[in-house]
């Protein structure tokens, strides 16, 4: 008999590891924190906050005496007129880069006038003698006028035309065209 007593006992031990084991067991599956989806969450409060504005736009405009016909007019017209007070920025920067071009192209074309009457061509040839420069490096990177480049360009020029340089004196032994009165 003692030896069933030390069984059922040694039974017992068994049976109350094996239930604390199983305890330990589900708590720690307890423990284990419940799986959010926080891109849910946030649609969530997202779409009330959604609803609340709407619903205080609402109110406030029953509160002007609006109807909701005339709510939706109103914030029609308001988009629209937000949409054409707000600037295009393409067309701004189009803009912009156009009138840089044209100032640096104004620049060079005052530099060669300068340059070609320093050079002693007459008022009334400059005009051609410039169509004929080539003043495509007569800028650098930045956009500033380089004047030795000028220069060369217009020399180049007399060189290969020298009429333009303008009428001397026949006493002098100019050359180029002489005026025939």
């Amino acid at each position: 008999m003692s030896e069933t007593n030390n069984q059922n006992q040694q039974n017992n031990q068994q049976n109350t590891q094996t239930s604390q084991s199983n305890q330990q067991g589900g708590s720690q599956q307890n423990q284990t924190a419940p799986a959010f989806d926080y891109d849910k969450l946030a649609g969530i409060i997202n779409g009330k906050q959604r609803a609340d504005e709407d619903s205080i736009l609402k109110n406030y405009f029953k509160n002007q005496g609006l109807s909701s016909d005339e709510m939706k007019q109103a914030i029609a017209a308001f988009k629209e007129q937000k949409a054409k007070n707000t600037p295009d920025v393409g067309q701004l920067q189009t803009n912009l880069t156009t009138a840089q071009s044209d100032l640096i192209k104004e620049r060079v074309k005052n530099a060669a006038m300068k340059a070609a009457l320093k050079q002693g061509v007459p008022l009334d040839s400059v005009d051609y003698l410039l169509r004929m420069a080539d003043l495509n490096k007569a800028t650098d990177e930045t956009g500033q006028v380089q004047e030795e480049a000028v220069t060369e360009a217009i020399k180049k020029v007399l060189e290969d035309v020298p009429a333009l340089k303008g009428n001397k004196p026949e006493g002098n032994g100019g050359t180029g065209f002489n005026r025939i009165e």
